[in-house]
């Protein structure tokens, strides 16, 4: 698209706390990383800190950089997320540094492709200092000494802009006679992360301006955009409008291959990136589902803001994945368990528990068995 190949803001603060992560998981001191990359200890330093993006570092050198800290066994999982942490910061460098009250809204990167949780998850680690998931329970390798980041975090004026230039962006996206759709929703999506729970009202005149587009008879592309909509409202306390999609919003059999094969893109499960949405209702052929399966089985908890969302789509994956249950016993006794507990729970629909009395039944049906703890 016209204008990608300008010159834009750089920041580097995800990608250098997670090189400092990967040296840290070798484990290197900045001097030796500086030796065995050529550069003095003080251009790794300024990577680190974010100062000099390590993103401005030319193609060839950093596939080197990254083949070398390979070989001297960094942690793959963190290698793995280099490319997403630096997509992370050029987010964040539109956002916080770019003019988004009047920039080409096609320029800004947020609307370029489908996030994924683990972009998502680096995102969120500058926003809300919440380390990923992906990293969470890493070994330290060794103790460090004197204060030190615990993470890229972002000065707290910035974490605030960030969330008011979504308004920005999502009013600016959802306007005109070409919406930019896919940008509306993501930045939707982020801002009902928004820890002050500033974002409730804006959200809740977005969804009622929408209205009308919440009822469906099959999948458009104004589906998942209602979807990011009602699942950030229930991040922000009301779970009401998700609750009213889930049981108006899936018709047929294209929305809920919609809702499938978005989440199992969203958890991985889709092994490249998609550039919209209209991958959505297609077949369910590229993916097997037990990354998904583990994914929502560990979010069976009545304090999860999408505890309907995730009920439901377990519910439709072991539908379309039966032998999901009868290849993966451990996780299968697990979902049982959370299941029995949940059923106790008073924090979920009507329409919920029919789905979770349907996955006790099917799961016991297949000879899956607790270990005592569930009801």
């Amino acid at each position: 698209m016209a204008g990608r190949g300008r010159s834009a803001p750089q920041r580097g603060e995800v990608t250098g706390y997670l090189l400092k992560l990967i040296r840290e998981s070798i484990p290197l001191t900045q001097e030796q990383l500086a030796a065995d990359l050529g550069v003095d200890r003080a251009t790794v330093q300024s990577w680190e800190s974010g100062r000099r993006p390590f993103s401005a570092v030319p193609l060839g050198q950093a596939i080197a950089f990254r083949h070398m800290l390979g070989r001297r066994g960094a942690n793959t999982t963190l290698l793995a997320a280099l490319d997403d942490a630096a997509e992370a910061d050029y987010i964040l460098a539109a956002i916080l540094d770019g003019q988004v009250d009047c920039c080409d809204i096609n320029e800004q990167p947020l609307g370029w492709s489908v996030l994924t949780h683990r972009l998502t998850d680096l995102i969120l680690w500058a926003v809300l200092g919440q380390t990923p998931t992906f990293a969470r329970g890493l070994p330290v390798a060794h103790a460090r000494r004197g204060p030190v980041a615990v993470g890229p975090a972002l000065p707290a004026d910035e974490q605030r802009a960030f969330f008011s230039r979504l308004h920005v962006l999502a009013e600016r996206a959802a306007a005109g006679g070409d919406p930019s759709v896919l940008l509306h929703r993501q930045a939707c999506f982020l801002a009902g992360m928004d820890p002050t729970r500033a974002a409730a009202g804006w959200l809740a005149q977005t969804t009622t301006r929408g209205r009308r587009a919440i009822t469906f008879r099959t999948w458009s592309p104004l589906w998942p955009d209602a979807r990011s909509v009602v699942t950030s409202l229930a991040n922000q306390g009301d779970p009401e409008p998700l609750r009213d999609f889930l049981a108006r919003a899936h018709p047929d059999d294209a929305c809920e291959r919609a809702a499938l094969n978005y989440s199992a893109y969203w958890v991985g499960e889709v092994p490249y990136r998609q550039h919209d949405d209209t991958f959505m209702p297609a077949p369910l052929a590229d993916w097997h589902g037990l990354v998904l399966f583990r994914h929502l089985a560990q979010r069976f908890d009545p304090t999860h803001p999408f505890v309907d969302l995730n009920v439901h789509n377990i519910w439709a994956l072991l539908v379309v994945r039966r032998g999901l249950t009868l290849d993966n016993p451990a996780e299968s006794r697990m979902l049982l368990e959370r299941s029995t507990r949940l059923l106790d729970s008073d924090r979920i629909s009507a329409q919920s528990r029919q789905e979770l009395t349907s996955i006790v039944y099917s799961l016991r049906a297949d000879g899956v068995t607790g270990t005592g703890t569930g009801r």
